[in-house]
């Protein structure tokens, strides 16, 4: 049981303490609760509880950190694309806490998730029969990839077939995309239509180029077509979990996984997007969970160990 802090939970929008039992959530709520409940319960000390960060797309190669580092910085999951040897590399390294949900390059004996670059995935004859998920790499390979889709979306959309976006999307995909009911992952460090892309219901989770994935959220809540940070949030947590089959995860409420990471912020606010500014605002009245600051000039959260 933990009191003193802040919970980001939809449950309670005004929750200061949490508690957990056999790896599950248990209590959401105030601290006098908490202490009642459980004498010995943890102070956190102003410290803030969400969701863990997903990495949604992780192209394994030479470069990509450890996920020791990985799980430092606060991911609770990853999204790890890959040859079978390369994942099974990196998932060996990885410590408690941090749950690889692997895309081994596509086979024939493939059965529940594999991952292809766009150029095989539009040589493939028959959609494959598995939950894939495809690198694309420019605006003319997505163009074809949506085309290639729209022949058979129902299957594409059945089996959870994703799309890793690794550039800016031009708007002219905007609409193709919130229509294919597929889900895509992107970069919003690279300039990205965002807002448009919720608007035409696209199914947006995120990759981290960053080395904070605040600082991820961060760049798609500042800028021309900025989001809001409840949704920029949802992206890296909740959104990304639904992508990978995982309807229910990315939430803190009585019954979810435990699932959870400890910060030390700044201050929390609710912030609405603006394309001129950030506008954050400390009302309670709003009855929207609170999250950290992201201005520039705000150091972004620490992860505390719980």
């Amino acid at each position: 049981m933990y009191f003193g802090g802040d919970v980001y939970s939809s449950a309670d929008p005004f929750a200061t303490a949490l508690g957990h039992t056999d790896g599950k959530v248990s209590f959401i709520g105030s601290d006098e609760a908490a202490k009642a409940l459980d004498p010995e319960a943890i102070n956190l000390a102003e410290d803030f509880l969400t969701p863990g960060i997903v990495l949604a797309g992780l192209v394994l190669d030479a470069d990509t950190a450890s996920a020791q580092r990985l799980h430092d910085q606060g991911y609770t999951h990853v999204h790890a694309l890959g040859t079978a040897e390369a994942i099974a590399r990196f998932a060996a390294d990885a410590p408690q806490g941090l749950l690889i949900v692997d895309y081994p390059e596509l086979s024939s004996d493939s059965s529940v998730r594999a991952s292809t670059t766009a150029a095989d995935f539009l040589a493939l004859e028959t959609l494959p029969e598995t939950q894939l998920f495809v690198l694309v790499d420019s605006n003319e390979r997505l163009g074809a990839v949506l085309e290639r889709l729209r022949t058979d979306a129902a299957h594409a959309q059945r089996h959870g077939y994703r799309l890793l976006l690794g550039f800016s999307i031009d708007e002219g995909h905007v609409e193709a995309l919130g229509r294919s009911g597929v889900a895509i992952t992107l970069d919003p460090a690279l300039p990205q239509p965002l807002s448009q892309l919720l608007v035409a219901g696209a199914q947006v989770s995120f990759s981290h180029s960053q080395s904070s994935p605040w600082a991820t959220v961060r760049s798609a809540v500042v800028g021309e077509n900025g989001i809001g940070a409840r949704a920029a949030f949802n992206a890296t947590t909740r959104f990304a979990h639904r992508a990978a089959g995982n309807p229910d995860g990315g939430v803190l409420v009585p019954g979810a996984d435990a699932d959870i990471v400890r910060w030390r912020v700044e201050r929390l606010v609710v912030q609405v997007a603006d394309p001129r500014v950030a506008a954050w605002s400390t009302d309670p009245r709003s009855g929207t969970p609170g999250l950290p600051e992201l201005a520039p000039d705000v150091p972004l959260p620490t992860r505390i160990a719980l």
